[in-house]
């Protein structure tokens, strides 16, 4: 008597390279379903977040009150060292925005394709780090102009670096308002019906958009989001790393 071996549907059979023949899995039957390993992309959102917010640091002037309406003569008290260090940490911090903004690109087709707010998080990031680039760009041109860079006595006038230094007063944080729409778009997701979010990320949310927001509408203030939204940027991040709510694996 004879016995006829047929193999399942889910299974294929390929050969090894010895003669045998073995089960080979299916597309879409990975051994570890989703959820189930850390995802690694929002770590460049940590890192966007971190750099982002020692670039400001780093980029401020030690300055008196005097010395900002003093005119042109504050030239004479910048420094092109720190604006080289600040720029090397903001173009640090762009290329790990636009890789975080893929990331949750990724995250929403998978885990919210019809989803506005899903997809509005990568755009809000992406803008971000667009706008920054721009800022950055001009702090690195006093790195490169001011007493002690590579071109000062050549590149540009005292009055066109005093320009730049004006631009950057609240320049290099007012792209954070794209970081804004997106912590919007988190606190949407975690707090509506899909609950696609954990809540404790709609709270952090909603808790660092209150002062930017409050002080823009109070006195017209631009900048203050940008030194809470890069905080909001390392929480959220860690939190899609921790999170098994938020398959952020997806």
């Amino acid at each position: 008597m004879s016995t006829t071996y047929t193999p399942a549907p889910a299974e294929t059979w390929a050969a090894d390279g010895r003669g045998r023949h073995a089960p080979e899995a299916q597309p879409g039957h990975d051994a570890a379903p989703i959820g189930t390993r850390r995802a690694r992309w929002p770590l460049f959102g940590v890192a966007g977040g971190v750099a982002a917010f020692a670039a400001t640091v780093v980029g401020m002037p030690a300055l008196e009150e005097s010395d900002y309406i003093s005119g042109v003569e504050v030239v004479d008290k910048l420094e092109a060292g720190q604006y080289r260090v600040a720029f090397v940490l903001g173009m640090i911090s762009v290329g790990c925005l636009f890789a975080a903004a893929a990331g949750w690109r990724r995250w929403a087709e998978a885990r919210a394709p019809r989803s506005l707010p899903a997809r509005l998080v990568s755009q809000g990031l992406a803008a971000t780090a667009t706008v920054n680039i721009v800022f950055y760009g001009i702090t690195g041109a006093l790195g490169l102009y001011l007493p002690g860079g590579v071109e000062e006595a050549t590149g540009m006038s005292r009055e066109g670096l005093f320009v730049y230094h004006t631009m950057l007063d609240f320049g290099p944080l007012l792209g954070w308002w794209g970081a804004a729409l997106a912590a919007v778009s988190v606190a949407s997701l975690a707090f509506g019906k899909a609950r696609l979010l954990p809540r404790w990320m709609g709270v952090v949310s909603v808790l660092l958009l209150i002062p930017p927001f409050g002080l823009a509408l109070a006195t017209s203030l631009p900048g203050f989001v940008g030194l809470t939204l890069p905080i909001w940027m390392v929480v959220t991040s860690i939190g899609m790393v921790a999170s098994k709510s938020a398959h952020a694996d997806a």
